[in-house]
């Protein structure tokens, strides 16, 4: 599938969605992800983080239908520095 696709394109991880999500949630979760990244946590743990976001501190968002879409795959380490 498109997952293994990635992989032997040299992607070390993924993020997908399973199904379609408002943008303005996708938003939301995505900059809270890429935050995390940036200060240095695992891309596991970085979308776990930013899913407990939408569930906890945000009331509109809380539902899982908005965040229980995200997945992640692959590599679970914290990003290289030199990235960003």
């Amino acid at each position: 599938g498109l997952r293994r696709a990635l992989s032997l394109a040299g992607a070390q991880s993924q993020v997908f969605s399973l199904w379609q999500v408002s943008d303005n949630a996708t938003q939301v979760l995505m900059t809270d992800f890429y935050e995390r990244l940036a200060k240095g946590q695992g891309r596991t743990q970085a979308m776990r983080g930013a899913k407990r976001t939408l569930l906890t501190r945000e009331d509109r968002w809380s539902h899982p239908y908005f965040w229980a879409a995200f997945l992640s795959s692959g590599r679970w380490t914290p990003m290289e520095s030199s990235i960003f």
